[in-house]
């Protein structure tokens, strides 16, 4: 039965002090007058219960720092913030589920010079990399902004889900097309036993970039954040893979997403693995080696 939170318990979950509690928890703060930056995330900004994570230009209070960097719900949130108090329980009235919106896919340009400058210049991917999958039509570039688009589809080659990503310099704009279906973002199916997750298609792209070797081979896909949609599909249709490789971030969320996805995968006796990048991402790794130039500009997360 769902649990409510009197307005006394949320009052006080939404103030707490975050620098505090993060200190209880080990990590470390660098102070700079009256606000804190936390090490490992140091674009974020603590002051009391407030914080903002420039990289990513969000912020907010106690509740949504769990949700944001420990990849809490909301009730397991106001719960940790409580120490484990629990809320009361009411029942919840049945609602009629919203449709989900259509999928449409933006117009898409002919002439695709952005997109490869931005993920060769930028993000220092090999060019013949991108090729295969421009080949495809797993990248394409929109008409409109000109953002790369990376794109999904389903067993019968029709695109269900596509992602954007901005190509203008300093801008972080990202986000999914309207409609689209998680199970089918954006992958390369091989023909091994193996199969490499990662939360973003970049990270896909900038990890075969950087382990080339009969990369074709093998099974890649995206989630598009840390849900198990699009996994489930590749393991579904593609019975011989029995080792999955978890390549998510090196961070809080990347943990917690190892834990539950790797738990899922022992119940159905699939063998698993955690591959870190020496950075927060494996495009951070991939332009580190190769030198930041004009990409010291971008946030290189996503």
């Amino acid at each position: 039965m769902p649990k409510l939170f009197t307005d006394e318990q949320l009052e006080r979950a939404c103030n707490i002090d975050l620098a505090d509690m993060l200190r209880d928890q080990g990590e470390i703060l660098k102070r700079r007058g009256r606000v804190y930056y936390w090490q490992r995330y140091d674009s974020t900004a603590i002051y009391g219960n407030k914080w903002y994570r420039h990289s990513r230009e969000i912020g907010g209070g106690p509740i949504q720092f769990m949700q944001h960097f420990y990849d809490m719900d909301f009730i397991d949130a106001v719960k940790y913030l409580l120490n484990g108090e629990e809320g009361k329980s009411f029942v919840q009235t049945s609602k009629e589920p919203e449709p989900k919106p259509e999928f449409k896919m933006p117009e898409l340009s002919k002439n695709m010079h952005r997109t490869f400058a931005y993920l060769i210049k930028t993000r220092k991917i090999d060019a013949d990399v991108i090729q295969h999958f421009v080949d495809e039509k797993k990248i394409q570039e929109t008409q409109e902004y000109h953002n790369v688009a990376f794109c999904g589809y389903d067993e019968n080659s029709e695109m269900k889900q596509m992602h954007l990503r901005s190509t203008i310099p300093g801008s972080r704009f990202f986000q999914d097309v309207e409609g689209s279906d998680k199970q089918y973002y954006f992958r390369h199916d091989g023909v091994d036993n193996k199969v490499y997750v990662f939360e973003s298609p970049i990270d896909m792209l900038s990890y075969i970039t950087l382990h080339k070797e009969n990369w074709q081979q093998h099974s890649y896909v995206c989630l598009g954040g840390v849900a198990m949609d699009a996994l489930n599909n590749i393991l579904k249709n593609h019975p011989q893979i029995d080792t999955v490789y978890l390549c998510v971030d090196n961070d809080i969320a990347g943990d917690k997403a190892v834990k539950r996805i790797g738990e899922k995968l022992t119940e159905k006796n699939i063998q698993w693995q955690r591959l870190l990048p020496e950075n927060k991402d494996w495009n951070e790794d991939l332009v580190e080696l190769r030198g930041w130039g004009q990409s010291q500009n971008f946030d290189l997360s996503m």
